[in-house]
């Protein structure tokens, strides 16, 4: 065999393949394997072929080495997908063969995580195969990655997963951390087990695999084991401390590089806005404690015991062997022990040893030296000296243009100053000069520094303390905003009676509008600190300065709301006397729109009690009557949280009611909040002591709005606004939560339901026209109608006066929904001599119990086949139907095998399809793609094939057919390449019963091609003369001329059948033009549409630009047109004025684009148009409202579809829109689903 592509003739090639694989023996030549790996490589994609191969797994037995099993281990050697091993079982058993040859086979391809993860079932396999499989093979990276694989879908079996950052910050005594089955002993110790293995065959410091494992086994593991299971896992657990000192978070600190002068360059994307959050609001990174339940447990003498023999281990490596990363997260998390305070000077120097030769995570070191200098001090001078030399020469930390270096870095700088005071205050200037040369938000640091209580006892005892503070005044007094960093400072350092002086040097700080500054806790805490020290003796100047601090707080909380710059904490402790909350008040009701602000603020006084609920009230009391004017709209949906969360503290029935009073001028009804704001309505209401009372106000609220508007080319001259739609929305969605909610029952005398039904009803019909309204709100009143016993004379005149204007066909879905619904009252709108319109609803029903058991049965089969082959019918529907009895259960696998039902598109490839005896397609399968044969067992694949009555094959094939298809009656075809033309060919010879074929050409032509083409279509028509009754033939423009010949030639021949059968068969001919050929290739449009001149009954536009024009003369029996709207050009002129041609007869039209634009929406107007499909690229609500008005316009056509879409390669995938239908505005259309409205 030829070891390079295979040949065009396929079948040449299959024959080929199989004499090959047939002369396998032990011994192959490299020459051999060659030719067997190209072999796989081509028939790994075609599943049914691969079946041959993936046979040999069942013939193989292990450690026999004979022929079978060179076969198996050099068919695994070259056929790398191990997610279909697995899929199939395969992968277990070999897993489980103990056969060295075959294991090392297995485990030398690594299969990519995502992949793996999505085809990974519920049946896991047990973590003791991969164990048991590592005793007879070495231990690899690719084993340690798969047993990783089933670990992680041991800990998520149902595909979810945790952010474990956001867990390592908390995740002590959470509930959401604790499943449902606790862990077997067993299980947590082969985690361990395949973690222990696994770190051997790692490269060193870098798993993410360890990384995960870790987590899992010391962060969401202890809470799902028993106690008992607990301790017996201790020595287990002891072997991972090393390991957890190299691969906890701080293994996951970003490197920064020093760029050779050890620079922490600022991202070119970062504002200094954003940059100086970085710098002023930065918490200290803590290390996530993942000895916490070690400890708690198993005690801290033995962790420390532990820890200790790392810290010996770790010293006793080479220096180049030992990884400095881990020593710095040991002392990190020991920094208690009394092991370290008596080994510090050793500790010390290894410490400046990891930073002297560090050129990555030194920032992660000098962060917990630091932590150790504030505890424990400079043990030695040396590393002082050290350590300042490092900042200055190797960080720049003194430069004056070096501006951006990490903050870390400064907090360091400032521990170590103030580790050796008398070093800081001999060279105070220069630390002083180098702050200020920094970014302004780096005066932070030094009032740092300031503040250590070190240094700040040598400045008020040094001889020079004047000439100190001079210096540091003089900071101060550059800008308010400088001296209110020093604020805390200069508090420490001035008399209280000096305070009210310094008020005007940093009042102006407050509202300053420098973007630099940054109003944290650290900014708030210290002004008002000094507001409480003042406010009993400069209660003026403190006022003023209380009410500019308390405006700017919630000023930055109410615009950055979602971040941890502020929060309420930093100013409770101030707020103490009532005139001061009452200023906090009245400050968030003007400037705060989130409701959890407001229920917290509240909830903090009513616990210190230090409001009362006259106070709340009152305060609820304005803002309803703030929102009631305001045009804020996120201001007046405030008021409904806040209610919602405070009424379950204090009793608000008079402020809920009040609410209700003016909901529709108060409430405004926000799309985007279309389910939240009806359900805390529904709250507020079901809390009520008197809920009719409270309903009724909120009615009467609904009725009490004026929604008619002038319009002088009306009779009357008012027409309803289209605001109460919007309205009645939002109303219905109350009342039915109110009134028709299972899951919320509520307890509401029956004279009450009917005495506000009545008013609802009566309201809506004497003050509105129902005919303005949509079907699907005059469904909604209706409704309202349904408990009601009686009407009023007048309202039933009035009503029957309304529903006489409706149209005939309005007026049928008017009674047919009433007599659905059991409207009784409404009952009376059918009697013929009042409305002048029958509908009969008497149905005959027969007592199925009187018939015989076939007939019976006939029924069952055929309400489930319904019911099954409806497209909108759930999966889970369908299951729970077969449940029900046998007999529904054959009734559904009968109608697998006599009807198409399509494979869900979204059902994972990870579930496999059986034949056995409680499957749906146990009796066989109609219908099946090509690629979804996958999913059988390989075993079963070719008998599933060769049963099929309907095949849809869009993916290369490569398999042969060599017996007859003796079901096959539907047939749907899209050629890509050679070798499937040939396959296709081949197959036409064994089919006899054809009825419905499509084929679909998606190849550039040649003669090569459509020779075979030709061959294919005699084929056809020649074996299925008598059966064959519908046809579809699709192929791309080509300006060759014997390729025109040949397709002239195939029409020709299906027209003469077609003649030959006038009444049995019917063809479709599509021509696909496409904008990716140079206009010289299109010498004459005519010559190259001439075959199907009189036959084309489809035409697709791809992209396509008219060199010249289209002569509608030459698609005269054209029925559909498909166009793709190029993204950067918009549609020709010439195609619009072809496609509107008074010559072109079309039925369907589908646009594909971008977005709508005016040109299309011109061929909406297509006379006699009645199939419409619109798919879009973005699907905006005012698109569809757009192109539904300019259908509305155009009376033939009946059916519109609008979709979402995606092109990928030569499909185009639709994907439903979002957009609530009842918000749209459908006009004469009804909604089928969310993408597919028709007319009557």
């Amino acid at each position: 065999m030829n070891s390079q592509s295979p040949p065009d003739d396929i079948i040449i090639y299959s024959e080929e393949v199989n004499e090959f694989i047939e002369k396998i023996k032990v011994t192959f030549t490299q020459s051999e394997r060659d030719n067997f790996s190209n072999i796989v490589d081509m028939v790994r994609h075609d599943y049914i072929f691969m079946s041959k191969l993936l046979k040999w797994f069942d013939e193989y037995q292990p450690n026999c080495h004979n022929e079978q099993h060179y076969k198996t281990s050099m068919l695994l050697y070259y056929y790398n997908d191990m997610i279909t091993l697995y899929r199939k079982s395969i992968y277990r058993k070999l897993l489980e063969s103990k056969d060295p040859t075959i294991i090392n086979a297995l485990l030398r391809t690594r299969t990519y995580g995502s992949s793996l993860q999505q085809n990974l079932n519920e049946c896991s396999l047990p973590l003791s195969l991969f164990l048991d499989a590592s005793e007879y093979e070495d231990v690899t990276h690719n084993w340690y990655f798969m047993a990783c694989a089933f670990i992680n879908q041991i800990y998520f079996p149902d595909g979810s997963s945790v952010n474990r950052q956001e867990v390592e910050k908390n995740f002590i005594n959470r509930d959401d951390l604790i499943r449902k089955e606790k862990f077997s002993l067993q299980t947590i110790r082969e985690v361990i087990q395949v973690f222990l293995k696994g770190e051997k065959h790692v490269i060193r410091g870098i798993s993410h695999n360890s990384e995960i494992l870790l987590f899992y086994l010391c962060i969401l593991t202890f809470q799902n084991l028993t106690k008992e299971d607990i301790l017996e896992l201790k020595d287990d657990y002891i072997q991972l401390i090393p390991f957890i000192y190299q691969y906890s978070a701080s293994s996951r600190l970003p490197y920064y590089s020093r760029d050779g002068v050890f620079t922490y360059r600022i991202p070119r994307n970062q504002t200094n806005e954003s940059f100086a959050r970085s710098f002023n609001s930065r918490e200290r990174s803590q290390q996530p404690n993942y000895l916490h339940y070690l400890i708690h447990y198993y005690g801290i003498e033995i962790i420390e015991k532990e820890s200790m023999n790392f810290y010996s281990n770790w010293k006793s490596k080479p220096k180049q062997q030992r990884y400095n990363t881990t020593l710095f997260t040991f002392a990190e998390y020991m920094i208690e022990s009394s092991f370290i305070r008596d080994h510090l000077q050793d500790l010390y120097n290894y410490f400046w040893d990891a930073i002297d030769s560090s050129k990555n995570n030194y920032v992660y070191f000098l962060s917990v030296w630091g932590l150790y200098i504030e505890r424990y001090g400079i043990v030695q001078p040396k590393h002082f000296n050290n350590l300042i030399k490092y900042l200055s020469k190797n960080c720049k930390i003194k430069n004056k243009d070096q501006n951006s270096q990490h903050p870390t870095l400064y907090e360091f700088y400032t521990t170590l100053l103030a580790s050796k005071p008398g070093y800081t205050i001999s060279n105070f200037k220069g630390i002083v000069t180098n702050f200020t040369n920094k970014p302004c938000n780096f005066i932070v640091y030094l009032n740092q520094l300031l503040l250590k209580p070190s240094i700040i006892h040598s400045i008020k005892t040094n001889q020079n303390s004047t000439k100190l503070y001079d210096d540091i005044k003089k900071v101060g007094s550059r800008s308010p905003e400088d001296f209110c960093y020093l604020l805390e400072f200069f508090m420490e350092y001035e008399k209280v009676s000096e305070y009210t002086k310094m008020i005007p040097q940093f009042i102006g700080a407050i509202n300053s509008n420098k973007k630099w500054l940054v109003r944290d806790e650290s900014f708030f805490d210290p002004i008002l600190r000094f507001y409480s020290i003042i406010k009993q003796k400069n209660p003026k100047e403190a006022k003023q300065l209380f009410e500019k601090t308390i405006r700017s707080f919630i000023k930055t909380l109410g615009s950055d709301n979602k971040s941890s710059m502020v929060k309420f904490d930093v100013i409770y402790p101030y707020l103490t006397d009532i005139k001061e909350i009452n200023y906090l008040f009245k400050q968030s009701k003007e400037l705060l729109n989130d409701s959890d602000q407001f229920i917290e603020i509240f909830k903090h006084f009513i616990d210190l009690d230090q409001i009362g609920e006259k106070f709340i009230q009152e305060n609820l009391d304005s803002m309803i009557d703030m929102e009631f004017k305001s045009t804020n709209k996120d201001q007046k949906f405030r008021i409904l949280g806040i209610l919602d969360g405070l009424s379950r503290f204090v009793n608000l029935d008079t402020q809920i009611t009040k609410l209700m009073n003016r909901y529709f001028q108060t409430v405004p009804n926000l799309k985007f909040n279309s389910y939240i704001q009806p359900m805390m309505t529904f709250k507020l209401l079901r809390n009520l002591q008197d809920i009719s009372n409270g309903y009724e106000r909120f009615v009467e609220t609904f009725l009490s709005v004026d929604y008619t508007t002038d319009d002088t080319n009306t009779t009357p001259h008012k027409t309803i606004n289209p605001l109460f739609e919007e309205d009645l929305k939002v109303f219905d969605s109350v009342h039915q939560l109110i009134f028709n909610n299972k899951s919320n029952l509520i307890d509401i005398p029956q004279q009450d339901i009917i005495r506000i039904h009545n008013q609802l009803v009566s309201g809506i019909i004497n003050k509105l026209n129902l005919v303005e309204l949509s079907m699907h709100s005059i469904n909604m009143i209706l409704m309202y109608f349904k408990p009601l016993i009686s009407l009023d004379s007048s309202l039933q005149d009035n009503l029957l006066k309304q529903f006489k204007s409706f149209s005939i066909v309005s007026k049928k879905r008017i009674l047919q929904y009433i007599k659905e619904n059991d409207i009784l009252v409404l009952e009376y709108l059918i009697v013929f001599t009042l409305t002048g319109l029958t509908f009969n609803h008497n149905k005959i029903e027969q007592n199925l119990n009187n018939q015989t058991p076939y007939i019976q049965n006939l029924i069952i089969q055929k309400f489930v086949e319904f019911i099954t082959r409806d497209k909108s019918t759930k999966s889970s529907d369908i299951l729970s139907l077969s449940l029900v009895s046998k007999l529904f259960f054959k009734s559904v696998c009968l109608t697998f095998q006599h009807y198409k039902i399509q494979l869900k598109q979204k059902l994972p490839d990870k579930y496999q399809l059986s034949r056995r005896k409680w499957s749906f397609m146990s009796f066989g399968c109609y219908h099946l793609n090509y690629k979804d044969l996958e999913r059988f067992h390989y075993q079963d694949v070719e008998d599933i094939f060769y049963q099929l009555s309907s095949l849809t094959i869009h993916k290369p094939m490569i398999y042969l057919v060599n017996r007859e298809m003796s079901n096959l009656t539907h047939l749907d075809i899209e050629i890509r390449n050679d070798m499937s033309l040939s396959c296709i060919l081949q197959m036409m010879n064994h089919c006899f019963k054809l009825q419905s074929v499509k084929f679909s050409f998606i190849i550039e032509l040649n003669s090569n091609r459509i020779s075979q083409i030709g061959a294919i279509f005699k084929k056809l028509i020649l074996n299925n003369t008598s059966t064959l009754d519908k046809l579809y033939f699709g192929y791309p423009a080509t300006n060759i001329a014997e390729c025109i010949e040949s397709i002239q030639s195939i029409i020709d021949h299906i027209i003469i059948h077609q003649i030959s059968h006038p009444t049995t068969f019917k063809y479709q001919i599509a021509l696909t033009l496409k904008d990716n050929y140079p206009s010289y290739c299109f010498p004459s449009l005519d010559r190259i549409v001439s075959p199907t001149s009189t036959s084309c009954t489809h035409l697709i536009l791809e992209n396509f630009f008219f060199n010249q024009p289209l002569k509608p003369n030459l698609f005269l029996n054209l029925q559909s047109i498909f166009i793709q709207v190029d993204n950067t050009r918009p549609l020709n002129r010439q195609v619009i004025d072809f496609i509107m041609s008074p010559e072109i007869k079309l039925e369907s039209l589908t646009i594909f684009g971008p977005h709508h634009t005016p040109q299309e929406m011109e061929l909406l107007m297509k006379p006699n148009l009645k199939k419409v499909n619109i798919i879009l690229s973005q699907v905006p609500k005012q698109s569809i409202d757009s192109i539904l008005s300019v259908a509305n316009q155009n009376q033939s056509i009946k059916s519109l579809k609008i979709f979402k879409g995606i092109r990928c390669s030569t499909h185009i995938y639709k994907l439903p829109f979002t957009t609530d239908v009842q918000q749209l505005n459908l006009g004469e259309f009804y909604s089928i689903n969310t993408n597919h409205f028709i007319k009557y």
